[in-house]
């Protein structure tokens, strides 16, 4: 496999704002028989470039189906995650990423390289890998992960997901957009100290909904569940905590991605019985409140270009 690459591609050095030293690459030995190119990549070359894949690890539909919502929404972005080929030809990096463009049926910018050893699918992310909550903070969007997990747990009621399985980034990012105001008092009068039980992301979430709504109501709540003192036994913010904290003799209590959808929803029964001065004698399910504004969903944008990308050639 070879890439015709074009003359201006080949650059002597680069620096940044001349702030730092310039490196010249031309000073470093190349790896033989190497070679990367960022090019225009259609659905027509990615379904090409699938059909040198054989030799892979399954499928994860899942990711593919991130993978789209990232190109449909415009959040795709050119990275130096690169689709790769070894020296046989063979695919070794990048099978999600072109089964994604093939479905979506959009060309994106993205960089091919070719030429690796063949051993080089051995160490294909085996290492560390970022997390929205890495690509967040390093933007200086969020201060702490809790403002990523409180808006995972809102951005699944966008997408009807009680399973625990992680929305798209384009709709966390799209939740916290929208809710942040009420995230940042949420979590700034919570506290940046975990506590047991009532830093759950979940109830953190509901709450943040419940500020929307009366934000001096829902501070109150919130100042009673940390410490359950003077209230009576069916107040609902005590109904809440003994779930919270685990003191609650529960036996269909679910795990995992359920539980969330499960604190989440008893989080809400509790705070709109509290906002409506009601006391309780337990806990049961709320979808929303019933004084909450809608939840925006996300609107798909289809503004990639369809361009081919015509710098590219498979042999």
């Amino acid at each position: 496999m070879q890439f015709a690459l074009p003359a201006s591609s080949v650059d002597g050095g680069f620096h940044l704002n001349g702030k730092y030293p310039r490196i010249e690459l031309s000073e470093l030995e190349q790896v033989p028989g190497v070679k990367s190119v960022a090019v225009y990549l259609s659905p027509e070359k990615a379904k090409a470039m699938l059909a040198r894949n054989v030799r892979n690890r399954k499928l994860s539909d899942q990711v593919v189906e991130k993978y789209v919502e990232e190109i449909l929404n415009d959040e795709w972005r050119l990275t130096p995650a690169a689709v790769g080929f070894d020296a046989e030809g063979t695919l070794v990096d990048g099978q999600h990423r072109l089964s994604a463009i093939v479905k979506s049926g959009l060309t994106v910018p993205m960089v091919i390289t070719t030429g690796l050893p063949v051993a080089a699918q051995e160490k294909v992310d085996r290492q560390r890998r970022r997390s929205l909550f890495d690509a967040l903070y390093l933007s200086g969007q969020v201060r702490n992960r809790k403002w990523v997990e409180i808006s995972t747990c809102l951005a699944r009621r966008t997408v009807s997901s009680n399973s625990g399985s992680t929305p798209p980034d384009s709709v966390v990012k799209q939740a916290l957009e929208t809710h942040k105001v009420a995230i940042i008092a949420i979590t700034d009068f919570m506290g940046e100290k975990s506590v047991k039980g009532i830093s759950q992301a979940s109830f953190l979430a509901a709450a943040v909904l419940y500020y929307e709504i009366d934000a001096e109501k829902c501070l109150e709540f919130m100042s009673a569940i940390r410490t359950g003192a003077g209230l009576a036994l069916d107040h609902p913010a005590l109904r809440l905590r003994k779930l919270l904290m685990g003191e609650s003799a529960l036996h269909s209590m679910p795990r995992g991605g359920a539980n969330q959808a499960y604190i989440f929803r008893r989080s809400v029964y509790a705070m709109q019985a509290h906002m409506d001065g009601k006391m309780i004698g337990g806990l049961r399910e709320a979808d929303d409140f019933e004084q909450a504004t809608a939840v925006p969903r996300l609107r798909r944008r289809q503004g990639q270009r369809r361009v081919a990308g015509k710098n590219l050639e498979l042999d």
